[in-house]
């Protein structure tokens, strides 16, 4: 079980703090001179914080698939949003169960979908579907059936604002019918403004999901013993549109306050004809309508009621941490603080998530706290999701499992698992382990396939499946050009350059697939 740990040291216990849709500049610690996120501030100033952690895939279930997987979408094929996650994939969760770990969720998890196909949803077997909405408020199911994907204990939220299931959903109708009623009558109140998706939770703050998977964290915390190690995942629902917390945190932060977004008159002039597209016509992306026509005021209060979001999950994050300190497991605990996408916020034009790999959108969070075992520091050092599952292994001393791969005898095999441990940068004995990373994006709707290249100091976005006689693409200086701004593909004097990235993108690709899979019998 304890590959790397001396076998007088007790494995160390894991609480991963996960968000959903949350930007890595919407902390104090990252720099952000508005939000007050106070707690988790006080988090990283003992910790690595590192400031360049990137999603694989700037979706919710290709991404929570990668952090579980240590796999590429390529590889666990959940490639867009409505993929469940196949049952016979390794899990990070598996092996550490496997390995005597308990491995708890409690929150949000997305490896199944939450709606089917009406034809589907008839003939399905809500066991086999357990995150499906419906089948909640059907009461056709009042559990997640464990093991679920490798975790021993589920208790899940679903959905987002007022249109809540899972366990939350009937925690709310039966012990609080009068707030569940309410929620269920009015719904979200709208913002006076009348901003889309803008407006307040209904019902008292302590009945918010957030305070819910807070609650529900801290019983976990504090009633689990300590025989053996624990994996436990937090995972709130929150700062995901719609921008809906309850008061006094709908308007903690005014419209004049917020870091306003970025972009430049002119700008879809240098972008791939998508852009223009989305942004002026009423086109289906990745499962939903574009941002047309969102007045910028209606763009800052989406921001404001954000950081009120944020703020209150910080709250929260306080009381976790203060139950760990308080179970006397500080010492052994691994915090991870992390979020498995960004949100445009307004920036270039565009809201939410989609196919644009803008950093708004693909820089993430990323906090990892070990007291006596992680060196408190603040990196630049590359990083992604793909990197979470080997990480946490290595720092459990639990093998990485073969999975679909075969077992290939050769010292120079595949990994199974593409991404690396930040091992050694956590604990300082290197500083970058890896000069790359790579992000993947198939947008159906549009039929473009997105593939992106992030070196120390350069961007470069290439796309395959239009139709256009000439390819086309985004590259952008991240040194000189923070905000990307400033599109450089089509600029003869870096003609070279783009050839040179393109031929290392197309190398990490290679690089980051799936090991050789494995056979069922010579041929």
């Amino acid at each position: 079980m304890t590959r790397g740990i001396e076998m007088s040291e007790k494995p160390p216990n894991f609480l991963v703090i996960c968000t959903d849709q949350m930007r890595a500049d919407h902390l104090g610690c990252a720099d952000n001179p508005v939000i007050r996120t106070p707690n988790i501030d006080r988090l990283a100033a003992s910790s690595t914080q590192l400031d360049r952690a990137y999603v694989n895939c700037p979706l919710c279930q290709p991404s929570r698939a990668t952090l579980f997987t240590g796999m590429t979408p390529r590889g666990h094929q959940v490639r867009t949003n409505g993929i469940p996650l196949a049952h016979d994939i390794p899990t990070l969760t598996t092996s550490l169960s496997d390995a005597g770990y308990r491995t708890s969720s409690i929150g949000k998890l997305h490896f199944s979908n939450y709606w089917l196909d009406d034809n589907v949803l008839q003939v399905a077997e809500p066991q086999s579907f357990p995150e499906v909405q419906a089948f909640w408020q059907d009461g056709k199911i009042h559990e997640v059936p464990v093991p679920y994907y490798g975790f021993d204990q589920v208790d899940i939220t679903l959905g987002h604002g007022d249109n809540v299931e899972g366990n939350y959903g009937r925690w709310l109708r039966e012990s609080h019918p009068e707030a569940w009623r309410l929620l269920q009558d009015k719904g979200v109140l709208p913002s006076a403004s009348g901003a889309e998706q803008s407006g307040t939770f209904p019902i008292h703050e302590d009945l918010h999901h957030t305070a819910y998977v807070a609650d529900k964290t801290i019983d976990q915390i504090l009633k689990t013993a300590r025989s053996s190690p624990f994996f436990l995942f937090c995972s709130f629902p929150d700062p995901h549109h719609p921008y809906v917390a309850p008061r006094p945190w709908d308007t903690l932060y005014g419209n004049d306050e917020v870091v306003p977004p970025v972009s430049r008159e002119d700008e879809l002039d240098s972008l791939a004809p998508h852009f223009r597209k989305i942004i002026e016509t009423d086109i289906m992306v990745s499962g939903r309508r574009g941002p047309t026509g969102i007045p910028p005021e209606h763009v800052l209060e989406a921001l404001a009621r954000t950081y009120g979001m944020v703020s209150l999950i910080d709250k929260h994050v306080g009381r976790i941490l203060a139950a760990l300190d308080e179970s006397g497991q500080r010492d052994n605990t691994v915090v991870v603080f992390l979020s498995d996408h960004g949100d445009l916020m307004g920036d270039h034009g565009l809201m939410n998530k989609g196919p644009w790999h803008f950093e708004g959108l693909l820089r993430v969070p990323m906090i990892w706290s070990w007291p006596g075992h992680v060196r408190v520091q603040r990196t630049q050092a590359l990083a992604s999701l793909l990197d979470f599952a080997p990480t946490v292994l290595d720092l459990a001393g639990v093998d990485t499992p073969n999975g679909l791969a075969s077992d290939v005898v050769a010292p120079e095999r595949p990994p199974a698992w593409p991404g690396r441990s930040l091992k050694g940068v956590l604990k300082g004995d290197t500083e970058i382990v890896q000069d790359s990373v790579v992000v993947e994006n198939d947008e159906d709707y549009l039929g473009l396939r997105l593939r992106t290249l992030i070196t120390d100091k350069l961007k470069i976005t290439t796309y395959t499946g239009h139709r256009g006689p000439e390819p086309y693409g985004e590259l952008f200086d991240l040194e000189t050009d923070p905000s990307e701004l400033h599109n450089l593909w089509e600029a003869p004097e870096v003609a070279a350059l783009r050839s040179e990235l393109i031929e290392r993108l197309h190398y990490r690709l290679t690089e980051t697939d799936i090991a050789v899979p494995r056979r069922l019998s010579h041929a």
